[in-house]
């Protein structure tokens, strides 16, 4: 699954991983900045460190079914903190359907986003609402 994606700094980002609501799957995302973002543009907001599960969706804040509450999101960080780094054009992250993040972005910030976001699949678990090219 790819994906081109504009991020406007009006547009507020909703905590999630993912995985949950692609499926049962497991994959692997490479998010690959295509302008700079995190401080003139909107970036992402994430909680750096490996998850082993899940966090509680649908708690305080949250519009939709499985989007995290921003309380849940600091707990899950834990003293890790959250973080919003800067990313030049070129520059990618690679994470999990595990992954917490959201789109971070201030009304403040001049510019939009542009990021290429590609999802990465095992024949053992594509999501079930996905076409492949090929299996």
């Amino acid at each position: 699954k790819c994906t081109l994606r504009k991020a406007t700094p009006d547009v507020a980002g909703a905590w999630h991983q993912d995985g949950k609501f692609m499926g049962d799957v497991r994959s692997v995302n490479v998010w690959l900045s295509l302008s700079r973002c995190g401080d003139v543009a909107p970036s992402m907001d994430v909680v750096p460190k490996r998850l082993e599960e899940f966090v509680r969706t649908g708690g305080p804040g949250t519009m939709i079914e499985n989007q995290i509450g921003q309380l849940d999101a600091e707990e899950a960080a834990g003293d890790a903190g959250i973080v919003r780094p800067i990313f030049e054009p070129g520059d990618a992250l690679i994470f999990d359907h595990l992954f917490l993040h959201q789109t971070g972005s201030d009304p403040s910030m001049p510019n939009p986003r542009y990021a290429i976001e590609s999802w990465l699949f095992g024949p053992s678990a594509y999501p079930d609402n996905y076409v492949p090219i090929a299996f």
